[in-house]
């Protein structure tokens, strides 16, 4: 039952308290918590024209936020998160409003009255197999903003293929007639609801909203105090444990003691802090005041950076319900109990598992895997009991009416349930280490205690899920849940510039920058054959050899490679001002080329998948919107870019191996995990990347297992890698294998192999070849089509840098030169690759 309360006649700007008490014919009850409002200023006006031409410029409204973006959670729930526009105007950003519409119902926008400080939410209480829109208004001192651009038509789920129970505080909503129309047309009684999952930083700490219940009222926008009045709960069942509160002994990431928050009062009487929300406790009486996900310490004012989820014991965090599972389920957790009791998993038809459901749960000591297709329980329980305070790694298996429960790979135990029903209905979320209705879930379940512990991992149907809070992750929302990896650095000494990182719940990896390496980066190596490792989230990075101008069209990669998993990021580079990018991925043992011209992306497939543990050539090339990829000697794949777009600019380092935020990828590149495997060579437009010089900054790259690291090479040799062998470039004066021979004999007549040189470096030679007139005379013989005879130029080469140069071109002699102006060529037709003498005279003068 909700009772309202118009309270008028209120100055603007001015902070009240207000209490509630009840009153009936017996007497006066005692006044609830006293909570602190504070009415919205007024703007004064003034007849000064000066004044109001001043305020045009100094009361601007914020610009509208940025398409909102909307993911389908079930059959009344959607997740919604979005970004601030442009400016946030003349004063900062006050709160958010969101609205909706129905296309296929509705001709106008329905508004949620509430005052949301978020930029990420849940929204609840949606029809099933609906179409709906969203958009929202930031709003400021000065007044609200334009609609955002709405967001893609989104249909929620049907109920017999997920959904969720309606729970929650439940919110009013107003229809708006147009976009700048804010006058109220009708009330619709829409039993909606939200879920705040994200901290907005712009608003200040006095700013933040109690999570309370509204009913809807009239604007304009007097104060509006609500209550509800709570159902009565039903007896406990006997078979529940009353678990004693517990202290939460680990540090949120400030470094704050999360402590429970329990009240004397039921939630009615209760104010909770700004970023929790209220909860009646039935096993102990009284209320909880719970931190919203991401938040902690006392008060929930800490942020907590959440990536190995750690509970409680009255904690939970929700996830999408199971979907695709009604008929069959696999699910893998890895997880660190530090309780005898305490609930893992629950999914099922409604938030009190009567009916169908799944679970898993620790009872004793033991794993207790149950499930019910409707007519009757299945109970699986493990025969080993897991060690307190050690990890251990659970797989559940379910497919009809058999189900199967393996613990830390031991021998699978097998049961099935009763009836003839074989499938299940999963309408709730998925909850993780416990559930908000624990207490009405003790039947079903077998405990009412939530997990003491860590998760380090959730796989569901082969697909690992992220447990970081959407949007980042897949965690939707959850309750006093810790950061199991905090303070996993605090002891941790990485040197030589190496920074420390979590690398699982309870171990840190050290990322040492290019050079080093080690436990904690200290050993100094050189770089030759570089060795990437996902385990170490390894990367290079090197920057374009020119300005990104000279690749708006045309783009050519060679790449030498080994890779030693079926997945990782080999090339990836991209544009921060638009959708540009490009990258090149092992996906499933296949090599994927992508790139987005800013139109649309193209995808190109090799055919065949790569043997891993074995080099492989790696062509790729896109030249306007047309692509092609070919590994080793499959056939070529080509393909194109969507959309009119030809030309990509892209202004970020070429990452090699992986990147240093998978989070910030573009959304088409295909990159999820890095590079495992040896990378020895890189060719750009013909421009080799040489991973000595050209890497710049990078961490935990090492060198493979490769001879060239063994400096095979004497008398000052440079090893160069093939594949899995090697070749020796030897110094003038010795030759050999190894370099290992010394050459006594005067060179009369020098013979070149195809990768050897001669360098003059005498001013007297020098001068022949510069200034006005240039004047060389050749006497040569080959069989090879293509070679350069003579060259001389700037070092490093750069767009319009002089040059002379004399080579064969497909066994004809081409004669080049640049003044600063422009490229010139002379070519004479023939065969000169006959294996004879000729004799060559170049001129050039000005």
């Amino acid at each position: 039952m909700i009772f309202e309360e118009v309270i008028g006649d209120l100055k603007p700007g001015t902070e009240y308290r207000v209490s509630m008490a009840a009153y009936s014919q017996t007497g006066k009850g005692r006044l609830s918590s006293p909570q602190h409002v504070t009415t919205l200023p007024q703007a004064k006006a003034t007849a000064n024209s000066s004044c109001l031409l001043s305020c045009l410029d100094s009361c601007l409204p914020p610009t509208a936020p940025q398409q909102p973006h909307v993911i389908v959670v079930s059959d009344s729930e959607v997740a919604l998160s979005w970004k601030p526009g442009e400016s946030e105007g003349s004063s900062p950003i006050q709160y958010y409003s969101v609205e909706f519409t129905r296309p296929d119902f509705d001709k106008s926008w329905t508004s949620i009255q509430e005052q949301i400080q978020m930029d990420s939410m849940v929204i609840k209480g949606l029809d099933p197999d609906t179409n709906y829109q969203f958009a929202v208004r930031a709003v400021n001192l000065h007044g609200p903003s334009l609609r955002s651009q709405p967001s893609s038509t989104i249909r929620t789920a049907r109920p017999e293929e997920s959904g969720s129970g309606r729970y929650g505080p439940h919110y009013a909503t107003d229809t708006e007639a147009g976009e700048d129309d804010d006058t109220l047309e009708d009330d619709l009684d829409l039993d909606i609801s939200f879920e705040e999952v994200k901290p907005l930083p712009a608003i200040k700490e006095g700013n933040k909203k109690f999570f309370v219940e509204s009913k809807m009222a009239p604007r304009p926008n007097p104060m509006t105090v609500s209550r509800r009045v709570p159902p009565t709960p039903a007896s406990l069942p006997t078979t529940a444990v009353a678990p004693q509160p517990t202290p939460m002994d680990r540090k949120g990431e400030a470094g704050v003691a999360m402590m429970p928050r329990l009240f004397d009062m039921s939630c009615d009487e209760t104010l909770c802090s700004a970023d929790s929300f209220c909860v009646n406790d039935y096993t102990w009486g009284g209320s909880r005041c719970h931190c919203n996900l991401g938040k902690g310490g006392e008060s929930c004012s800490e942020d907590i950076v959440i990536q190995y989820p750690q509970f409680f014991g009255h904690s939970y965090v929700t996830f999408e319900p199971l979907k695709n599972s009604y008929q069959a389920f696999q699910i893998t957790l890895e997880f660190r109990a530090e309780a005898e009791d305490g609930l893992l998993l629950y999914c099922g038809e409604n938030e009190h598992g009567r009916g169908d459901f799944m679970s898993l749960a620790v009872i004793r000591r033991s794993l207790q895997f149950r499930f019910n297709c409707g007519t009757g329980v299945a109970i699986i329980v493990s025969e080993t009991k897991i060690k307190l305070g050690g990890w251990h790694t659970v797989t559940l298996y379910r497919d009809g009416l058999n189900g199967l429960l393996q613990l830390n790979n031991g021998t699978p135990v097998t049961g099935q349930s009763q009836g003839q029903y074989s499938k299940i209905t999963f309408r709730t979320p998925l909850y993780l280490g416990g559930a908000p209705s624990a207490y009405w879930l003790v039947r079903a379940t077998g405990t009412n205690r939530g997990l003491q512990g860590c998760v380090q991992s959730l796989t569901v149907n082969g697909k690992r899920v992220d447990l970081r809070p959407w949007p980042l992750g897949k965690a939707l929302s959850g309750a006093d849940v810790g950061e199991c990896s905090s303070g996993i650095c605090d002891e941790a000494s990485c040197v030589n510039g190496g920074t420390c990182t979590a690398s699982k719940a309870d171990s840190y990896i050290c990322l040492c920058p290019l050079g080093f390496r080690g436990r904690h980066c200290e050993d100094a190596f050189t770089l030759t054959v570089p060795q990437f490792r996902e385990s170490l989230r390894s990367y290079a990075a090197t920057p374009w050899p020119l300005e990104p101008r000279h690749y708006l069209s045309f783009m050519e990669f060679e790449i030498t490679f080994r890779p030693d998993s079926e997945d990782g990021v080999l090339l990836y580079t991209y544009d921060t001002g638009s959708k540009d990018f490009l990258s090149i991925n092992m996906a499933g043992g296949h090599v994927e080329f992508r790139f987005d011209c800013g139109s649309g992306t193209g995808v190109l497939r090799s055919e065949e998948p790569l043997t891993l543990g074995h080099w492989h050539e790696l062509h790729v090339s896109r030249t306007a919107k047309n692509g092609i990829l070919q590994v080793d000697k499959q056939k070529a794949v080509e393909g194109m870019a969507e959309g009119g777009f030809t030309q990509i600019k892209c202004n970020s380092d070429i990452f090699i191996g992986g990147v240093p935020n998978y989070d910030d990828v573009k959304k088409n590149s295909g990159i999820l995990k890095p590079f495992s495997g040896s990378i020895q060579k890189i060719i750009l437009n013909d421009r080799t990347i040489h991973v000595k010089h050209d890497f710049t900054w990078g961490v935990n790259v090492e060198n493979a297992a490769h001879p060239c690291v063994g400096s095979p090479c004497a008398h000052g040799g440079s090893c160069r890698p093939r594949k899995e062998g090697y070749e020796c470039d030897c110094p003038l004066g010795f030759e050999g294998l190894h370099c290992q021979k010394a050459i006594t004999e005067a060179i009369e007549i020098p013979q070149f192999i195809g990768r050897s040189y001669l360098t003059y470096d005498n001013p007297d030679i020098l001068k022949r070849v510069s200034g006005s007139r240039s004047n060389a005379f050749m006497r040569f013989k080959t069989t090879a089509k293509d070679g350069l005879l003579l060259w001389r130029g700037d070092s490093p080469m750069r767009p319009n840098s002089d040059f002379i140069s004399l080579g064969l071109r497909d066994g004809a002699l081409v004669f080049s030169y640049n003044l600063g102006s422009g490229v010139a060529s002379i070519m004479v037709n023939g065969s000169f690759n006959d294996g004879r003498w000729h004799r060559v005279k170049a001129v050039r003068w000005w």
